[in-house]
């Protein structure tokens, strides 16, 4: 069974994105069989239990310890002197086959492999910002030939890599559900024309709930209708007590949506989720669908959601209703489905189908799994 150190040179923060992907990768990693030590900075939370079978910390240096996430100049430095020791003292107590290195961390994996002849496995990430054909330019020939994986999230453009040499070592693992998601009953098909309560569940997908304008503007066209209940999850705590105070001055009292900050954690997602005949997403800003999608999916729930790049071949007219970013065609998706009885349940169906066959967390372990073989019986360069 290989034996991987990861170098996670970052804060970890519980509840961020970032953390949800690095908790995602390790569960691959120990699906697909794979031994995994995590080393870190001194600093952040507590990595939960079963995810890696230690985790180690860096020397507790205040330098290292207030290091940005990103960023240059001594302290970027010293944190790297700090990670390659701590690193280094781990590998000459402990065999490593792969030394895994997320973000920044590749420029100590790299020293690394050309000190102990490790295997490097570089996990890139299109949220970070980063452009991989920039970075795989900006690297020295003999750094590109140290990496024998590179993981990326997001399928990469050939034209710019290929003269890199890095194609043929490039893993493509697509963001994936929870995997403490549990498929829900799909909401229940309503009588047509019947009186029962209808839920929606709207997901802010900016700090600030800037991205709801459009779904504000048809909000009243919603609320004349009385058996429509919203309710919407998202944005800061600062930035859902603004739009609360907004909704309660412009809407009557008995028709005011819930309103949340954004939701942390599947359990919560759940409760917030599963009351819900539809959910609704507004467009999304990079070039990855955002987890809560795979989730709402996940779940079996029905989609609405303004045509993007980042949901293409992830959401079509089988499994969602993809709609214009503007008010009216927001509220005629809405008010169809309440008028639809059967409508909700066929997409929430088969959007669970969709996350199921294409993000597959076994498939995934599996795929990585082999990637990392090959990784292992390629020649060291």
């Amino acid at each position: 069974m290989p034996r991987v150190l990861y170098i996670h040179t970052q804060a970890l923060r519980a509840e961020s994105p970032h953390a949800r992907r690095t908790f995602e990768m390790l569960t691959l990693m120990r699906r697909a069989g794979l031994e995994v030590d995590v080393l870190t900075l001194p600093r952040g939370d507590a990595w939960p239990k079963g995810l890696a079978d230690h985790v180690y910390r860096t020397l507790p240096v205040p330098f290292a310890r207030s290091l940005p996430p990103y960023g240059s100049g001594l302290r970027r430095r010293w944190a790297t002197v700090v990670t390659a020791l701590a690193a280094a003292r781990l590998l000459l107590h402990k065999h490593y086959d792969v030394v895994h290195c997320a973000d920044r961390a590749v420029r100590v994996g790299a020293l690394l492999a050309w000190l102990f002849g490790v295997r490097l496995v570089f996990e890139w990430r299109t949220a970070s910002g980063h452009d991989l054909t920039a970075w795989a330019r900006a690297r020295s020939k003999r750094s590109r030939r140290a990496v024998g994986l590179i993981i990326a999230d997001y399928p990469c453009h050939p034209a710019g890599l290929r003269e890199t040499g890095l194609l043929g070592r490039i893993a493509v693992i697509p963001p994936l559900p929870a995997p403490s998601i549990t498929p829900l009953q799909p909401p229940p098909a309503r009588p047509k024309g019947s009186s029962q309560l209808f839920r929606l569940a709207v997901f802010s997908l900016t700090p600030d709930l800037s991205d709801l304008s459009d779904f504000l503007e048809a909000l009243p066209r919603l609320i004349e209708r009385p058996n429509i209940r919203v309710s919407i999850a998202g944005g800061t705590p600062a930035a859902a007590e603004r739009l609360r105070k907004r909704c309660a001055e412009t809407l009557p009292a008995d028709a005011q949506p819930g309103i949340r900050p954004a939701i942390a954690g599947p359990a919560e997602f759940s409760t917030f989720v599963a009351p819900a005949d539809l959910v609704f997403f507004p467009a999304a800003s990079g070039p990855l669908p955002p987890p809560e999608l795979l989730d709402a999916m996940a779940s079996r729930r029905a989609i609405l959601a303004v045509r993007c790049p980042a949901y293409e071949g992830l959401l079509n007219g089988t499994n969602a209703m993809l709609i214009d970013s503007d008010a009216r065609s927001l509220a005629l998706g809405v008010l169809r489905h309440l008028r639809a009885p059967c409508l909700c349940v066929d997409h929430a169906c088969a959007a669970a189908e969709t996350v199921a066959a294409e993000r597959s967390i076994a498939a995934a372990a599996e795929s990585l799994r082999a990637c990392y073989a090959l990784a292992l019986d390629q020649e060291a360069p």
